[in-house]
């Protein structure tokens, strides 16, 4: 529970926060060691979060304060909650009664420290006619290098909202998957199961430094994907859960109730993970439960039961949900916030086959209906937004005649467009020698083979970077020179430009 005031009440009440120099709440507090964060934004209200790092108890309350100033001279709204060892000491308010498209200032106080200022900012109700910025990003593992990404997403002041597409955390103990050049060790040091080690896990990666400074900087938007349960996670099992490991659906609930203690999410549980964010009528978000609800388990297409209607990745009612959303929608853009990939590309005879199973295309009875409505209902300027794959794509999707194949090319009109970001860390074709990475490349941009495909790269880590106009949307892969240390620098080197009229994407 916590008490909300709004600032006439903060005014005349006088006893919540009594005013600290500015310099205090730039100061790291033993309080505060995991940070702040915000998301969910929406136009009136977005999540606060923050830790307090020693244990207390109930009795104590946590104060927070948002502002419209930095000074907080112009303090919204402030109030109170209090902490429990039920949800590991993490505070995490939902502020209504915001305006539209306003940045905001909040901070909280306990024992007599601030908390570091953080920094949010409401959903407009249009992009306006100087766009919308979003970062969209996924897969920083630890143990496979620094989040040096974050650090220069966290300096770019036009951008709007991060979307997260999953993979915040990995399960795996130490050495298990990550660079040993990497001087990064998981903790714990095994692979996490319990509550506790998610827990710490989870405590673990909100230390560091670059992902504290793009929390504190920007609203989240997020979802999860499989490695903040388990590697190929689905409803009742997991690639990485083993018999040994305990009940599996014990393990699943534990990782559900970290992440949602630890990150600023509004959902109270799996199934409001499912969840969509607009902006007026220039676009809307939609993002859906894709591991933990509906999933069954992945087969492989040489197995008799790959076609059957009963298997599913987001389940009949989910897909149902997408449906009417998408065929309801007043937005220009329609954008789908992806875990995994929908679309899809080839490889030649003598090269490694991707890991389609866990794909939608693992899943071909339902991608066809979710294909087939989209043809069928002529939806328009539809774009998917996917991660996990750790490496950037662009690529057209069209109803093709027969399953996993590409006739038709990227110069005609699709039905929907699907851009991949690349991983902040986690590795990819990155430890390939040189010569490997330009064969495959080439390989893959050989149009014989996916006459569907624009842009595809293995070997880079960063992120992609999203504007969105009223009428056309600028793509930009943003990459890092290196992950092993903090010593990195930041280049633009693909950019693509979307229009709403032939929706054909063209390099810029």
């Amino acid at each position: 529970m916590h008490m909300t005031i709004s600032r006439r009440e903060f005014i005349q009440y006088g006893v919540l926060l009594v005013p600290a120099p500015r310099m205090i709440a730039h100061i790291k507090s033993q309080y505060f060691q995991h940070g702040i964060a915000s998301g969910d934004p929406l136009q009136d209200k977005v999540i606060i979060w923050t830790r307090i790092t020693e244990k207390g108890t109930a009795k104590e309350k946590v104060y927070w304060e948002i502002a419209l100033d930095e000074q907080f001279t112009r303090i919204q709204y402030a109030g109170n909650t209090s902490i429990s060892q039920q949800s590991d000491y993490t505070v995490k308010v939902d502020v209504n009664g915001l305006s539209a498209g306003e940045q905001y200032f909040y901070r909280f106080k306990y024992r007599g420290q601030y908390s570091p200022i953080g920094k949010t900012k409401t959903l407009p109700n249009s992009v306006g006619i100087n766009g919308m910025q979003v970062a969209v990003v996924s897969c920083n593992n630890w143990e496979d290098g620094y989040f040096n990404s974050f650090r220069f997403l966290s300096t770019k002041q036009d951008v709007d909202v991060v979307l997260h597409l999953g993979d915040y955390i990995y399960e795996y103990g130490t050495g298990e998957y990550g660079n040993p050049v990497v001087d990064r060790k998981n903790f714990p040091g095994h692979e996490i199961i319990t509550l506790g080690d998610y827990r710490k896990r989870y405590a673990q990666y909100r230390t560091d430094i670059d992902l504290q400074a793009l929390h504190a900087s920007k609203p989240f938007i997020m979802i999860w994907d499989d490695h903040e349960i388990a590697n190929d996670a689905y409803a009742d099992g997991a690639k990485n859960h083993q018999s040994n490991e305990g009940d599996y659906q014990v393990r699943k609930q534990a990782a559900i109730q970290a992440y949602l203690e630890w990150l600023p999410v509004r959902a109270r549980n799996a199934q409001e993970m499912r969840r969509s964010f607009t902006v007026g009528n220039d676009f809307q978000l939609l993002l859906t439960e894709q591991r933990a609800t509906a999933r069954t388990c992945q087969l492989r297409e040489t197995d008799k039961a790959f076609f059957d209607s009963n298997r599913s990745l987001v389940g009949g009612s989910q897909l149902e949900w997408l449906c009417d959303e998408l065929k309801a929608s007043k937005a220009t853009w329609k954008f789908i916030g992806n875990q995994v990939m929908f679309t899809g590309y080839k490889v030649k005879q003598g090269f490694k086959s991707p890991k389609v199973n866990d794909w939608w295309l693992g899943y071909p009875v339902e991608q066809k209906k979710l294909v087939d409505f989209l043809s069928n209902e002529q939806v328009q300027n539809v774009v998917f937004l996917t991660g996990d794959h750790h490496e950037s794509f662009v690529l057209a999707m069209h109803k093709e005649d027969a399953y996993y194949t590409y006739k038709r090319t990227a110069t005609e009109k699709p039905l929907a467009w699907e851009f991949l970001t690349p991983s902040i860390t986690s590795r990819n074709g990155d430890r390939l020698s040189a010569e490997e990475i330009v064969t495959f490349e080439e390989m893959l941009h050989d149009k014989s083979v996916n006459p569907h495909l624009v842009y595809g790269d293995i070997k880079r880590h960063g992120y992609l970077l999203l504007d969105i106009y009223a009428d056309r949307l600028l793509a930009q892969y943003c990459y890092v020179d290196n992950i092993l240390t903090r010593d990195a620098s930041e280049t633009v080197l693909k950019a693509f430009e979307l229009g709403v009229g032939d929706f054909v994407v063209r390099e810029v």
